[in-house]
């Protein structure tokens, strides 16, 4: 299998990934793979979202996250060969931004390294969250408020900010133009 170009789209919860693969996806280009995030994968298939109270039940979520994460980006790879980029939406190392005790803990207490994870991908998309006002929190498997996902967009620009080839995507009261934005950025990548 050869080397594809492995592109990841991160940033808090309503920051518009999803979107952006979801315009991706309409132009049906051969030569892209497109990965959907994990966690939504099983929520839509019926794994029930973890509260936010319980550590429990988040670390069992985080830890099938991680197992659908790395099955997923192999697969996706194998059914498609021919493919020259490979665009996630989130991974691995994105679970820290979700886990309640930290970064810090989240790195002890799962299989994950930031060296390692930061070297797997060519080009991280960090999508800025937009203000308060324009926020679509309300997704039919969205269980994040403004504040927690302004939390967790913290954490991400923490543990993916020293990526070599991180780009920042800022918000726009018009949505339609920071998906302008994230098609032109991948143009300028050679991934459109």
């Amino acid at each position: 299998m050869k080397k594809m170009n492995k592109i990841v789209l991160t940033g808090a919860p309503s920051s518009g990934k999803s979107s952006a693969l979801d315009a991706i996806a309409v132009l049906k280009l051969e030569h892209i793979v497109l990965v959907p995030e994990s966690a939504v994968v099983l929520l839509k298939g019926g794994f029930p979202a973890p509260s936010h109270d319980d550590n429990e039940q988040i670390r069992a979520f985080q830890s099938s996250i991680l197992t659908v994460q790395e099955n997923l980006e192999d697969i996706c790879a194998r059914k498609n060969p021919q493919a020259s980029h490979m665009i996630l939406d989130r991974a691995k190392l994105d679970g820290a931004a979700f886990w309640p005790p930290g970064i810090e803990d989240y790195l002890k207490n799962f299989p994950v390294r930031i060296d390692e994870e930061l070297k797997k991908y060519d080009h991280v998309l960090f999508l800025e969250l937009p203000k308060k006002e324009h926020f679509g929190g309300v997704h039919q498997s969205r269980f994040h408020n403004f504040e927690q996902s302004l939390e967790s967009e913290r954490r991400l620009e923490k543990v993916w900010g020293a990526h070599p080839n991180f780009t920042r995507i800022a918000a726009h009261q018009d949505f339609d133009k920071k998906i302008q934005s994230i098609m032109d950025t991948l143009k300028k990548l050679g991934a459109l």
